[in-house]
């Protein structure tokens, strides 16, 4: 609630700002649309929220759709909103079949010196068709372009997690996260680093934890084949301390996860592409459970309006 209510006040600065500027240049809403379907190889499915790895390997067919929505009501003020839709369907393990609806919004106003805006994102996740995980995140954050060439953001985030049956686990998580970003080529070509730290609070003690997340990604987008193409190679690390005791182990928890992704995307015309993905984790743990290795390759096809 104290987030909703300092997130509230944020956006009303905003807003007041903004009614305050010159009406210049008002550019009509914009909507965008993307469907992609597909089908994913997993080497270990899993459900991270719950510590379940099964050590079995299995196919699912995904369906993914969303909707962007873009406004300027002033010159410098920005408001965006959107609907997201995705779903895996295990072609063996139904109980790990999993649907995720997400609904988001951002509001930001250009100042002078730097950009400064607030967002909220809800997800609400369906696991084997049952209601599984609510969860709500909102934002404010300061980001500045640099000559073209450099952006940087800096954000503060708060979470509630809500599980539909595991009050146990539910949890508040507040943290900071910030990146920058390299951009080279014309735009083409850019790096981002970031890094991020959290701190969550749950119902019960074992599932407090403190971690700090870093990662790494270089994109690329070049002509082959006559084709436009792009091509994306990341790193994460992730590491989480818990602060209470872990019934099973009788000790605290410490986890760690090393994981290495890659995607090449291939568009045959403006509005379709073929997306090939690989990702490789390797986690490590005290617990049983959160210690295994996990490889997920993935083709989609995808669609844009």
């Amino acid at each position: 609630m104290k987030a909703s209510i300092q997130l509230s006040a944020f956006l009303a600065l905003i807003f007041l700002q903004a009614t305050t500027a010159k009406a210049e240049n008002p550019a009509a809403a914009s909507a965008d649309f993307e469907i992609s379907a597909g089908a994913e190889q997993d080497s270990n499915l899993n459900i991270v929220e719950l510590d379940r790895s099964s050590n079995e390997s299995d196919i699912a067919a995904l369906l993914n759709a969303k909707v962007d929505a873009n406004w300027k009501p002033v010159e410098k003020l920005s408001l965006s909103g959107g609907y997201a839709y995705s779903s895996k369907t295990y072609q063996n393990n139904d109980n790990y079949n999993l649907a995720i609806h997400q609904l988001s919004a951002d509001a930001h106003y250009d100042f002078d010196e730097i950009t400064m805006g607030g967002s909220y994102h809800n997800a609400k996740a369906i696991l084997d068709g049952k209601s599984f995980l609510d969860l709500k995140q909102t934002s404010v954050y300061a980001s500045k372009l640099i000559n073209n060439k450099i952006y940087l953001r800096i954000a503060a985030n708060n979470q509630d997690k809500n599980f539909s049956s595991l009050s146990e686990r539910n949890a508040t998580n507040k943290g900071f996260a910030g990146d920058l970003f390299i951009f080279s080529n014309g735009g083409k070509t850019f790096v981002n680093l970031g890094v991020a730290n959290e701190k969550e609070d749950a119902n019960a003690k074992q599932f407090d934890y403190s971690g700090i997340n870093l990662k790494a990604k270089v994109a690329n987008k070049f002509s082959l084949w006559n084709k436009e193409n792009k091509l994306q190679l990341g790193y994460r690390y992730l590491k989480r301390d818990y602060s209470g005791i872990t019934p099973e182990i009788k000790a605290k928890r410490y986890d760690t996860g090393n994981i290495a992704e890659a995607s090449w995307e291939v568009a045959f015309t403006p509005k379709i592409s073929v997306e090939t993905k690989l990702e490789h984790g390797k986690y490590k743990s005290n617990l049983d459970a959160a210690d295994y290795s996990e490889t997920r390759v993935a083709v989609l096809l995808k669609a844009k309006f």
